[in-house]
């Protein structure tokens, strides 16, 4: 287990540019340089799917408006559906 404390020294050591294996061994000599890698990837990637403002929302939301029948016609063709059809099922 991570602390909440253990994370803000990860992304700080990250942020000094240091590499995983001396943040391995000068914070956390009990984990391995691979699991601090992991664990910094997980944290990235929960920070990115959280700063998801009203702009970039709306910017995805016209994007997949522009994109869906073109996207779901690929996944209705191998099915023998209605592109519409396929959609509504998965949207439900």
């Amino acid at each position: 287990m991570w602390t909440l404390e253990e994370d803000e020294r990860l992304i700080q050591a990250r942020v000094e540019g240091l590499s995983w294996e001396p943040i391995s061994q000068r914070h956390f000599p009990t984990k391995s340089a691979n699991a601090c890698r992991k664990r910094h990837e997980r944290l990235m990637e929960r920070r990115s799917h959280d700063d998801w403002d009203h702009t970039r929302i709306e910017t995805l939301a016209t994007t997949y408006m522009e994109c869906r029948k073109e996207m779901w016609s690929l996944v209705a063709e191998r099915l023998g559906e209605r592109w519409t059809t396929v959609e509504a099922k998965v949207n439900h």
